[in-house]
């Protein structure tokens, strides 16, 4: 899809948004009352609304600068047309959905709010007037969807709200528009996860060898998020014996020292073997906090990657090292401040973070963070013969290697 205003609009709307949540933001920052922020929210939000709505109608893209100075000499003719993208064709159709949106929703405020417009005002003298907009509390939203999410799971799966935080008021045309925004996201998000699927089955069928099993997803969702996120349902003192815990300290040290054969993993293994006599339990309420904060890093990759297609591989790369980065570091930085007053608790949710993040981070952000020395001996690995050379390597110390030492031969 070419820019034009059908991007250009929504874009001009989001940058306004976004530019008056960064004026709030920088304002609760400096620790500054909440009631003095509109006006730097109007101001700023207007800057980057004009800017966002000029790039929403080409005017950063090289590709419309058929004009200017730096215009390509080639002929129309000789423009070869390009292939639409799925990702593309997804984008195209989520911008048009958008526009369209905010034309219907202007036409019917028109219908409704213009005086002496084709309406019915049914109101008594004095009690209040149908074109105002009346305005809520924060907290008295997020309130009661706390209080619903702790009620139906008996877990207290968000914090509370700051009390400068909860005073901010908010319009409900600000909360009808952040919904109507939620509706096209989702319906976004939720539509390139079916195409995202069906790509991949389909590209599995046509060629099973060459459509990779994203494992590391798997066995993220098997082995750390689904216990962790059901195990404070089941258990409501969120205390579990070590012994069920432990393995997540023994496995990944067994099959490094299996890997690399290092006396490092050795002394790490067997200081680890004790842990369930020294510690009978660990808490683990804080652990579901630091998981839905990876999966939301997790969330971010993925539209990093379905936005890949409509930037400059260069801008892309450098634009998602650096939202990464600061992902991950908040991620680390939140599960350390969470769960600082109980070291044992800390030493899990660290070693959960990092597990979760290695699964479902991108390779190319793991070969940017990881030194290459440590990549290549990683990736040389044959992880599929691990266990079975291991097993061997055991059968042959306990079939000649242990008679030597005895002195049996």
């Amino acid at each position: 899809m070419q820019p034009g205003l059908a991007r250009a609009v929504p874009m001009g709307i989001l940058g306004f948004v976004g530019g008056a949540l960064l004026a709030i933001v920088i304002r609760l920052a400096q620790g500054l009352p909440a009631e003095g922020f509109v006006g730097p929210a109007f101001v700023l939000g207007a800057f980057i609304s004009a800017g966002t709505f000029v790039w929403g109608m080409g005017g950063f893209d090289p590709k419309m600068n058929v004009h200017g100075e730096h215009a390509d000499e080639h002929s129309l003719a000789e423009v070869k047309v390009e292939k639409t993208t799925p990702a593309a064709l997804l984008g195209s159709y989520t911008w048009q959905i958008a526009f369209w949106t905010i034309l219907g929703v202007v036409a019917v405020g028109a219908f409704a709010f213009l005086p002496g417009g084709p309406n019915i005002r049914n109101v008594h003298p004095g009690q209040g007037d149908v074109a105002s907009v009346g305005f809520v509390f924060a907290g008295d939203i997020y309130n009661p969807v706390r209080e619903f999410l702790q009620t139906a799971t008996g877990v207290d799966l968000i914090p509370p709200l700051a009390e400068n935080l909860a005073s901010i008021e908010i319009s409900y045309l600000v909360l009808f528009l952040a919904f109507v925004g939620w509706t096209i996201l989702s319906l976004f998000l939720i539509g390139a996860l079916i195409a995202f699927l069906l790509s991949y089955f389909g590209r599995g069928k046509q060629n099973p060898d060459a459509t990779p099993i994203p494992w590391r997803v798997l066995v993220f969702i098997a082995g750390l998020a689904g216990p962790f996120l059901t195990l404070p349902l089941l258990v409501p003192s969120r205390a579990i014996p070590m012994a069920i815990a432990v393995p997540f300290f023994l496995i990944p040290q067994l099959l490094l020292l299996i890997a690399y054969r290092r006396a490092i993993w050795a002394i790490l293994l067997l200081i680890a073997l004790p842990l369930p006599v020294l510690v009978p339990t660990v808490n683990i309420d804080q652990v579901a906090y630091v998981l839905f904060a990876v999966i939301g890093v997790g969330v971010l990759a993925l539209i990093l990657n379905i936005i890949r297609s409509v930037l400059a591989e260069r801008t892309w790369r450098i634009m998602s090292t650096v939202v990464l980065s600061v992902a991950v570091i908040g991620v680390i930085v939140y599960a350390i401040g969470l769960t600082r007053g109980d070291f044992w608790q800390l030493l899990f949710a660290l070693i959960v973070t990092v597990f979760s993040l290695l699964l479902l981070l991108p390779v190319w952000y793991l070969k940017l963070v990881i030194p290459a020395s440590m990549w290549s001996r990683f990736a040389n690995i044959n992880w599929n013969m691990l266990i079975p050379e291991a097993a061997a390597w055991l059968a042959n110390l306990l079939r000649s290697g242990l008679p030597n030492f005895l002195g049996q031969k």
